[in-house]
């Protein structure tokens, strides 16, 4: 692959510079911003924690699980 050089203003070149991380070179700095970023499961609404729902299958199966009618008969509702 063969570098290219592009003429940009002072204003976008000195966007670049900004965007930089650390001492990253400008052709990094240009890649990184450019390339699609991949779709995060974190940034979906439905996205759940696998470890807190396993933790809570595993604490569930541990304890006594009480029917909507024994509740209703133990607090009085």
């Amino acid at each position: 692959m063969c570098m290219q050089t592009i003429e940009v203003s002072d204003t976008i070149y000195n966007e670049i510079l900004s965007r930089r991380k650390g001492k990253e070179s400008i052709s990094k700095t240009l890649e990184r911003e450019l390339k699609p970023k991949p779709k995060a499961v974190a940034t979906c609404g439905t996205a759940v924690n696998v470890k807190e729902v396993d933790e809570m299958v595993r604490r569930t199966n541990r304890e006594k699980t009480y029917t909507s009618e024994e509740l209703r008969a133990k607090y009085g509702i």
